[in-house]
């Protein structure tokens, strides 16, 4: 997130990427569990519940 407003802003793609918005291209990946606590949880891909790329969700466990 520090990153990423001052390059949106250069590029002139705010509110389009950066954020989790209706609209936005979203990359988004939600785990079962919390990968700060459990950092293996990337190590498997059955742990990816919901996975958004571009916008468009391409895998969805829920």
């Amino acid at each position: 997130m520090a990153a990423t407003p001052n390059k949106v802003e250069i590029l002139g793609l705010s509110g389009q990427v950066g954020v989790i918005t209706p609209g936005a291209q979203a990359d988004l990946v939600i785990w079962n569990g919390n990968p700060l606590e459990d950092p293996e949880l990337f190590s498997d891909p059955t742990n990816a519940v919901l996975v958004i790329q571009t916008g468009q969700i391409v895998k969805d466990l829920r």
